[in-house]
């Protein structure tokens, strides 16, 4: 169609969006409020043994800056009011996720006692700089790589690490991978001590209480800090404000308006670059929306088989 694209937001799905729509030829428009273009893979790229993750940024904008038809705008931190006024027939939301600070992860799906006094770190404050002092535990319920490189990250600033998980191995999901061995050796060499099988059930400001998910058994582990690798909040505020407006009829010249990336589902890098490409891909593709029936099997012999009515 005619109609304009505006992205809001250039981290790994905003930019695969951005360029894969002007590669078919829209009139795109791309705003972030930072001076940096990358989103998390700038942030991410400057952790122990990930420098070169940074490509993923930069092919991309390297693409984007011959384009005629692609604008980036830097510094632009938009409002759900500026989004609206900008005039852009498809709009599409990539602002990206915060890690959560109250422990809520894959193993504990409430707040953890203690979380929200002081001394509790996350991801995003040791990746903007923010480093604790004194020992320190690390809590990976996240199981994926992040929790090990934030350990190995506070290692190298010397501080005495504690490396904390509920699962059987460091970073497990990394098996999947084949590295969970790897960083488990790197985390070793870095003089980092590690306890899995383990949650952490309360913070006390100057240590944590782990207990054993097997004997049950809880220790305290001295430390001056926190720093919990966890789960992600969506940052969908954006959003939310553009299509409340939308929904009161100030915005009707937006013919679409989604979210993708991690602001729709915090994942991998690889699963925000693949949401950005199948939006873009899909843009005025109106069988995207068919629903498409199917057979579905009938309830009675089941019933007879299991033996109930």
């Amino acid at each position: 169609s005619d109609h304009s694209v505006l992205v809001v937001g250039a981290g790994p799905s905003g930019l695969e969006a951005a360029l894969s729509a002007a590669r078919r030829g829209y009139e795109v428009h791309l705003a972030e409020a930072g001076t940096e273009l990358g989103g998390r893979v700038v942030r991410e790229a400057k952790l122990p043994g990930l420098a070169e993750w940074i490509r993923v940024r930069d092919w991309r904008v390297g693409q984007l800056s011959s384009m005629a038809n692609a604008t980036i705008y830097r510094d632009s931190k938009l409002t759900a009011e500026d989004v609206t006024g900008f005039g852009a027939g498809h709009v599409v939301i990539a602002t990206g996720a915060t890690w959560r600070r109250d422990g809520v992860g894959r193993e504990t799906g409430f707040a953890i006692a203690g979380f929200d006094g002081r001394n509790v770190f996350t991801p995003d404050d040791i990746m903007a700089g923010r480093m604790p002092e004194g020992p320190v535990v690390i809590y990976d319920d996240d199981h994926f790589y992040m929790g090990g490189v934030i350990a190995e990250c506070c290692a190298a600033a010397g501080l005495s690490t504690t490396y904390v998980t509920p699962a059987l191995q460091p970073s497990d999901f990394t098996a999947n991978t084949l590295e969970a061995t790897h960083i488990a050796k790197r985390l070793v060499k870095a003089g980092v001590t590690l306890v899995t099988r383990s949650a952490v059930t309360e913070w006390h400001r100057n240590g944590a209480t782990v207990v054993d998910q097997l004997s049950g058994e809880g220790r305290v582990i001295a430390a001056s800090a926190i720093v919990t690798v966890t789960a992600r909040w969506p940052n969908d505020t954006l959003f939310d404000g553009v299509q409340a407006l939308r929904a009161a009829g100030d915005a009707t010249h937006i013919v679409t308006l989604k979210r993708i990336g991690d602001c729709y589902s915090p994942s991998t890098i690889q699963s925000a670059v693949y949401s950005g490409h199948r939006w873009a891909r899909e843009l005025d593709d109106a069988t995207v929306t068919e629903y498409y029936p199917r057979e579905l099997p009938k309830a009675e012999p089941l019933q007879r088989f299991w033996g109930y009515s």
